[in-house]
């Protein structure tokens, strides 16, 4: 099953963890009522760095994952791989740490032959994060 949403769904999910983010940052300044700028900004950075892993998550989990209906083609011997599941791809950068999720495909004529889509025009580079 595909797992894509459309745009306002998307939106939605992303609106709510902000929202989440929102309050934890309401709350902890009732809780820290003589807090600094610079205390609040240092509490804010915190909470943004939790809150983008899984709003990057919500981006682009939501739009493609790799699945396709249609099968696809084994590259070493051409027959039809079969869909086996999403497997975790974690990711980190800059603002924070999250888990993508990529469609799985295995070729049973290729003794396990995998295909992890969607391919190498996603990966990242080495060292291109940090």
């Amino acid at each position: 099953m595909s797992r894509q949403q459309s745009r306002e769904q998307r939106q939605a999910a992303f609106l709510k963890l902000a929202t989440e983010l929102h309050a934890e940052l309401e709350d902890w300044y009732d809780q820290h009522p003589a807090a600094s700028f610079g205390e609040i900004e240092q509490e804010a950075r915190r909470l943004r760095r939790e809150f983008m892993g899984p709003g990057l998550a919500v981006v682009i989990n939501g739009r493609d994952t790799g699945f396709q209906f249609e099968s696809r083609a084994c590259p070493q011997c051409g027959q039809a791989l079969q869909f086996v599941g999403y497997r975790p791809w974690r990711a980190s950068g800059l603002e924070g740490e999250t888990e993508l999720e990529r469609a799985y495909y295995v070729c049973r004529e290729c003794e396990g032959q995998t295909l992890f889509p969607p391919g190498s025009e996603t990966e990242v580079t080495p060292r291109s994060l940090e």
